[in-house]
C-alpha cells in the first residue's frame, strides 16, 4: 500500500494506515485486534490523535524520510485545523478498503 498526503494547517504530511501503523496504534492504546474495526467511531481525542500520528509516522517511513513532527506538534497543528481529524478518518476509511467514491455533500 502506498502512502498519500494529508494537509494539516496548510502543510502536507505523508500518511499511511497500513498494518504497521495499526500495530503501533494498538500497542500505544492497548486496542485489541477485534476492536480495530471500530476505528474512527466513538474515539477519545487522545485515541484520534494517536491514530493520526501513527499514520503520519508510517507515512514518513513509507516515504523513506525521517518523521519531522512529534505527537505534541501534531496536536498544536490540529488546533489550527480541527477539520483535519475528519480528513484523516476519510483517508483511514479509503486505505482500509472503503470506497474511493466521493459522496455527495448535503445541501445547506
Amino acid at each position: 500500500m502506498n502512502y498519500t498526503f494529508i494537509e494539516i494547517d496548510k502543510k502536507k504530511y505523508p500518511i499511511k494506515f497500513g498494518f504497521n501503523a495499526l500495530r503501533k496504534y494498538s500497542s500505544k492504546t492497548k486496542t485489541s485486534l477485534q476492536d480495530l474495526d471500530k476505528l474512527g467511531t466513538d474515539m477519545t481525542l487522545d485515541d484520534a490523535l494517536n491514530l493520526i500520528f501513527c499514520g503520519i509516522e508510517d507515512g514518513y517511513r513509507a516515504a523513506k524520510q525521517e518523521c519531522e513532527i512529534s505527537i505534541d506538534d501534531l496536536a498544536d497543528l490540529i488546533d489550527g485545523d480541527f477539520d483535519s481529524i475528519g480528513r484523516a478518518m476519510e483517508i483511514l476509511a479509503e486505505q482500509m478498503g472503503g470506497s474511493n467514491e466521493k459522496k455527495p455533500k448535503a445541501k445547506k
